[in-house]
């Protein structure tokens, strides 16, 4: 259906004519006609512009709550029709001198429909040209184009195995072919949607590797909302399957399946009973245990192998998990030689907002981030019962005593001197502060701060924020659109604020690519001394790392078994990717 723009009245001058009357025919004066149409126009206008400041859209439920409200605020009248053409994502001014491909990441333009991803045709604005990026190394970009014409293979083909589970199906998982991964045989791994939209984010990139690792086709689960969240990544083919198709197959996969990995076997096992099955259910979720750990075994992925598909459902960023598998590790290292790039560069590919998330994206950042000399991200989710204003100034002793923002101050410390000279600074560094929470508690105490004197610097500093949650609402509508929109938005910041052990952090912080300043945990409700430490790496923490043996023997702590693999600073039990290897740690 073609989406058509909200307009105001339109007052352009055109002739006015004389109107007559139908009964008497006698013309009315011009002056008293130019009068009465003036009057008309006047109220016309009055009238849009009272309902566009009283507009409350009987959908409005699924917008922030500031919405529902005439009050000025950073979200007033911004978002008021999300079905705006894609003129809103794609009228930005050319893209000159900018790679389309992000270093041959992307496959060429041409490969796409033009009108497709207005996200993907744009993304100049994604990263400030300064900062640094990390490049995709020849190896991958070689994987990922040789990928795509798999995919665009295989996808189509997954639609008639669904549709014809005969015998051949069931057959497949031991054929030769399967097992050697023969080009022509068509291999896939199913991701299952689960968790909220950080969760998603780690486990899809996680999956995407996975497949590339295992010359799979990765395929979507079509029956939640990621058609309305993503464009499709690859060119000229869909990764989506069917709703009735995975709502059939994926609604009995569960930690009760009979197919799940791993349980028909003990650990020590080195044949499987199921070599016979066409299918397996991996489960990686906080919930696994040691079986269903063994997917980190090369004797794991041996059974795997014989299996043209597997479903995959997740809630952890499994990809350090992989380098437990020494028939990956040569494969990863040509991938992927700076170790902490890979969700940066595995999610530029992969997730580009769909033109209805990047139309929020775009307004917003037009409207309020993107004119500033420097972007502060704040994100902040609280897990346990810390009351919110041991936390805001657990937020405010951060970025003060790390220097990501100036100390606020008021007029009556400052001498006459001090007022002159920064009255005399005409043109002071401006910093957009972008605060994600799901209390509006954060925001508004950071902004009144800020309110409530100059700073010492002499910044201008302005406080933002896009959306209120009173809780996070798995799959509720608009919830995920927003989600999507604010890790997207936080990973447009030259600094990051994150909380530790959030999901929605470590995906704004490895998209973009930076070191991110960790909010710790608070102890007995006192605010954590140090406030924040800054991550070693961009990379998401994997907070449920393997604890089987199958790979090197005796070794307690599976860091201490890999030289790229460190503790998280957040989950100390966690780990996470680094570059480069710490010179005390044997390689």
């Amino acid at each position: 259906m073609k989406k058509q723009k909200c307009t105001g009245p339109h007052l352009s001058r055109k002739s006015v004519h004389s109107p007559v009357s139908d009964e008497n025919k006698i013309r009315v004066p011009m002056q008293l006609a130019s009068v009465f149409l003036f009057a008309l126009a006047a109220l016309s206008l009055y009238s849009s512009v009272f309902s566009l400041a009283c507009y409350d859209d009987p959908s409005s439920a699924s917008f922030p709550v500031s919405l529902r409200k005439f009050r000025m605020s950073d979200e007033q009248l911004l978002f008021l029709r999300t079905d705006q053409s894609k003129s809103d994502g794609s009228s930005e001014e050319e893209d000159e001198g900018v790679d389309p491909t992000l270093r041959s990441l992307l496959a060429e333009p041409s490969e796409f429909q033009s009108d497709a991803c207005a996200s993907r045709a744009h993304h100049r604005r994604r990263h400030r040209q300064s900062r640094h990026e990390p490049q995709p190394s020849r190896e991958l970009v070689q994987k990922l184009r040789s990928y795509e014409i798999q995919h665009r293979r295989c996808a189509g083909r997954a639609m008639d195995e669904f549709l014809r589970p005969d015998a051949d199906f069931a057959r497949r998982g031991n054929t030769s072919e399967a097992r050697n991964g023969s080009r022509d045989e068509c291999r896939y791994v199913v991701w299952i949607a689960y968790s909220g939209m950080g969760n998603r984010l780690m486990t899809l990139v996680s999956t995407f590797l996975y497949a590339l690792l295992t010359n799979r086709t990765l395929l979507v689960d079509g029956s939640t909302d990621m058609s309305e969240l993503f464009c499709e990544p690859i060119p000229r083919s869909s990764w989506l399957l069917p709703t009735e198709i995975t709502r059939d197959w994926t609604r009995p996969l569960n930690e009760c399946s009979p197919r799940r990995f791993g349980h028909k076997f003990s650990v020590s096992d080195h044949a499987s009973p199921t070599a016979t099955a066409e299918f397996s259910y991996v489960h990686l979720t906080h919930t696994s245990d040691d079986k269903d750990q063994v997917f980190f075994c090369d004797r794991g992925q041996d059974q795997l192998d014989s299996k043209p598909w597997l479903f995959l459902r997740s809630n952890a960023y499994f990809v350090p998990g992989l380098l437990f598998v020494s028939q990956f590790l040569a494969e990863l290292d040509l991938l992927f030689r700076d170790k902490e790039a890979v969700f940066h560069l595995l999610g530029r590919y992969l997730l580009h907002p769909s033109d209805a998330v990047w139309g929020w994206i775009t307004r917003f950042r037009k409207a309020y981030l993107a004119d500033h000399d420097r972007q502060v991200g704040i994100q902040v989710r609280t897990f346990g019962d810390t009351p919110p204003p041991t936390v805001a100034e657990q937020i405010h002793r951060c970025v003060r005593n790390h220097h990501l923002l100036s100390r606020v101050t008021t007029t009556k410390n400052f001498s006459g001197p001090d007022l002159a000279r920064m009255s005399r600074n005409l043109e002071p560094a401006t910093i957009s502060v972008l605060v994600t929470s799901g209390q509006q508690y954060y925001y508004e105490n950071l902004r009144d701060r800020f309110l409530s004197g100059p700073s010492e610097g002499g910044e201008s500093v302005s406080v933002h924020r896009l959306s209120l949650e009173a809780s996070q609402k798995t799959d509720a509508s608009g919830h995920d659109s927003r989600a999507w929109a604010e890790i997207y938005l936080l990973s447009l910041s030259d600094v990051l604020v994150t909380s530790g052990w959030s999901t929605v952090g470590y995906c704004a912080q490895a998209l973009a690519g930076i070191k991110p300043w960790i909010l710790l945990d608070s102890v007995d409700g006192r605010p954590a001394d140090p406030p924040c430490v800054q991550a070693r790496s961009a990379e998401p923490c994997f907070q449920t790392p393997p604890q089987v043996h199958c790979c090197f023997e005796e070794v307690q702590n599976p860091a201490a078994a890999l030289p790229y693999v460190q503790p998280c600073e957040d989950v100390p039990w966690g780990i996470q990717l680094i570059t480069p290897a710490p010179p005390s740690r044997p390689i």
